[in-house]
C-alpha cells in the first residue's frame, strides 16, 4: 500500500507557493555553493545571546494558534478556518 501513493518523483521539492506553512526561504534562490566572505556589519546589536545548547525550537512558539494572533490573523486572511490553524510547531515543520 505504502509504494501505491502517489508522490511527486525528482530530487528536489516541488514547493507550493499557495501553501500557508512555511515556505522555502527565499535566500536560497541566490545562495551559491561557495558563498562570499562575510562583510563587515557596522553600528549591529545583539538581540539574544544564548549558550550553544538552544536552539530555535526552544525559542519559537509550538503551541496552538491562538484565536486574535498575529499569526491567526494571517490564516484568516487565507481562507483558512481557525479548525485548521493547527500550531505553530506543525506549520513550520513543512520546511
Amino acid at each position: 500500500m505504502w509504494q501505491g501513493l502517489e508522490a511527486p518523483a525528482g530530487k528536489i521539492y516541488d514547493w507550493d507557493e499557495s501553501s500557508t506553512y512555511i515556505q522555502h526561504p527565499p535566500f536560497f534562490k541566490t545562495t551559491q555553493a561557495s558563498p562570499q566572505p562575510i562583510s563587515s556589519i557596522d553600528g549591529a546589536h545583539c538581540l539574544l545571546n544564548v549558550g550553544d545548547s538552544i536552539t530555535t525550537d526552544h525559542i519559537s512558539p509550538a503551541g496552538k494558534i491562538a484565536k486574535g494572533s498575529p499569526a491567526a490573523r494571517y490564516l484568516a486572511e487565507r481562507g483558512i478556518k481557525d479548525k485548521d490553524f493547527n500550531s505553530y510547531g506543525s506549520r513550520r515543520g513543512n520546511d
